[in-house]
């Protein structure tokens, strides 16, 4: 520590006597009389020179026969100079060495004062109370535990945040050996003194379930070892964080594991939502026929996905590595269906490419050729296309070549090729070879209970794709879109939804947001929706809150987010639903 700090100059620190020069012809009551008038407590006599010859204080004046000359007594007891910033342990040896002579304390202007011993006592007694007050200033206002002990390891200093992590009173430990107290477990302070070096930042386990960081040294004095102190911060709650950060993170890593598990288990099938069991029904036949290089004709209506089935069978393949190409049949005009499955040689038409083209059934060789809206294709059409489903190989236009198709065939078809048949408008052997195994999806009037989560992903996805702060969908929107038929399936829902994202304002969907057929609707039954939420979403909604709280150990915030709904909404459906937001503690028996 700074000695400035605690010594300062003598005669600040000691209470150095103002005082006034007098020649040495005067005599004592002169000099005291002097010295009452003009409020001194001392004088320094000095000689003609004006150098200080001795040095005599109210109470030594008064002692002295008036009349006595002041020079002769300063001859019997010589004054004795310092400078005035002398140390204090240096002025107060001197003194202790000379009794009852005291120090003139001078600077460059000459005396600034007088110490003697009754003065030095008293400023010693005065600095001491200073340190002490500083000293219990400074225990009293850090943040850390801070202990002091003696050479004799007894506690002099004990601050209150050590009292806090301790719960140890200061009047408790105070003048007590420190290792007879059975509580206090931290020994650093006394190591660092029988070691004679400083520690700091030792991390260690206090008490129980107590931690800390230490910084401890020695308090020496030259050789001598006047003690040691330590000062200790309480970072238990940063240790009870990191733990659980760790346990948490851990808990992150498992859980992103099991959705790892569950989104292989689901693999390619994972971007079809739904929880409804028609459609989980139709999931599981594809992918148990996703494995093998069998047909598959997948019906349904317009937007119920089945193109994306179709990929999803497709990746779900040995096939994945290889192409996945789309052949929409009803887009393309019979002219050029032709060229456009098979492909054509240099120079085989006006107008074609020189250099020739590739079919698309060509393209796909190693892969999955997908017959998007089959039903659609011409009689002269089909023909051409079960030669190719039959020979496995085909003719490019003007071509002499056959070329081998390792592909395998998806078709699609939203038309009732059964009755087409029977018409004889679709041919039956083609029918056969691409009706191998048959998926029939299901409209999304027929597994309504899927629309919340639907709705709730859309919701999310246009959130992102245009900025959009979408943090509430009011009920009577859903409830609307529950009673829609959709005939445009999830196609429809999912425009709508971008719809709602788009015109949102304020981060709430409402029902000036729907269209306006649905829009009447919702004015049309405004009495129904209640018992339409009721009937229709109350369970959907429980099941998929139950479900996002399990996904997320039961983090409210991230289950929210989950959901793409906010925390408050979370909140007021999980009450309403009756669904315990937190986790239920199994009792062990």
């Amino acid at each position: 520590m700074n000695e400035r700090l605690l010594e300062g100059w003598t005669a600040r620190c000691l209470a150095a006597a103002p005082v006034e020069s007098v020649p040495r012809a005067w005599v004592a009551s002169a000099a005291l009389e002097l010295a009452r008038r003009r409020g001194f407590e001392a004088v320094v006599v000095v000689s003609d020179g004006g150098a200080p010859i001795g040095a005599f204080t109210r109470e030594v004046l008064e002692s002295l026969p008036p009349a006595e000359e002041l020079g002769s007594v300063a001859r019997r007891h010589p004054a004795r100079t310092v400078p005035s910033d002398t140390s204090v342990s240096e002025a107060v040896s001197l003194l202790v060495a000379v009794a009852g002579s005291p120090l003139v304390l001078v600077d460059d202007a000459g005396p600034v004062g007088v110490v003697d011993e009754t003065r030095a006592l008293q400023g010693l007694f005065a600095q001491l109370d200073r340190l002490r007050t500083r000293l219990e200033a400074v225990l009293e206002t850090v943040g850390e535990a801070v202990t002091l002990v003696d050479e004799n390891e007894v506690v002099v200093g004990w601050s209150r945040q050590a009292a806090e992590l301790y719960g140890i009173c200061a009047s408790d430990i105070l003048g007590r050996p420190i290792r007879t107290v059975s509580e206090f477990h931290n020994l650093m302070v006394t190591r660092v003194m029988e070691e004679r070096r400083e520690v700091r930042g030792a991390y260690q386990r206090s008490a129980e379930e107590t931690y800390v960081l230490i910084n401890a040294r020695p308090m020496e004095s030259g050789d001598r070892l006047l003690g040691g102190v330590a000062a200790e911060r309480d970072i238990t709650e940063l240790v009870r964080l990191h733990e659980e950060l760790s346990r948490v993170n851990e808990q992150m890593r498992a859980l992103e594991r099991r959705t790892q598990m569950t989104e292989e288990e689901r693999g390619p099938f994972r971007r079809i939502l739904g929880h409804n069991w028609r459609l989980r029904r139709v999931i599981e036949l594809a992918r148990r026929v996703a494995a093998t290089d069998a047909s598959v004709l997948i019906r349904g209506e317009s937007g119920t996905g089945k193109e994306l089935f179709a990929e999803a069978i497709h990746r779900a393949s040995p096939r994945a590595a290889g192409p996945f190409v789309v052949i929409h049949c009803g887009a393309v005009p019979p002219t050029l269906f032709e060229s456009e499955l098979f492909g054509y040689q240099p120079g085989s038409f006006t107008g074609a490419d020189r250099r020739g083209r590739q079919g698309k059934f060509e393209l796909a060789h190693g892969g999955t050729v997908f017959l998007d809206e089959v039903g659609e294709l011409q009689p002269d059409l089909q023909v051409k296309l079960l030669r190719v489903l039959e020979k496995r190989a085909f003719y490019r236009i003007g071509g002499g070549e056959p070329i081998r198709a390792d592909v395998r065939v998806l078709a699609a078809t939203n038309r009732d090729l059964d009755a087409m048949v029977q018409a004889g408008r679709f041919r039956q052997d083609l029918f056969y070879r691409l009706n191998v195994v048959s998926l029939e999806l299901p409209s999304l009037r027929d597994r309504r209970d899927d629309i919340p989560e639907l709705v709730y992903a859309f919701l999310q996805e246009f959130a992102r794709v245009h900025n959009r702060n979408v943090a509430e969908l009011a009920p009577e929107v859903l409830s609307a879109l529950l009673r829609h038929e959709w005939p445009g399936n999830v196609r429809e829902l999912r425009n709508v939804v971008e719809r709602l994202v788009v015109l949102s304002e304020g981060g709430v969907v409402g029902p000036d947001h729907l269209p306006e057929t649905l829009h009447a609707m919702a004015r049309a039954h405004p009495g129904r929706q209640t018992s339409l939420l009721a009937h229709l979403t109350h369970q959907t909604e429980r099941d998929l809150i139950v479900k996002a709280l399990e996904q997320t150990e039961h983090n409210v915030a991230r289950a929210a987010r989950l959901l793409g709904i906010p925390r408050s909404t979370l909140y007021s459906k999980a009450k309403a639903l009756g669904v315990p937001l937190a986790r239920r503690q199994v009792s062990k028996s």
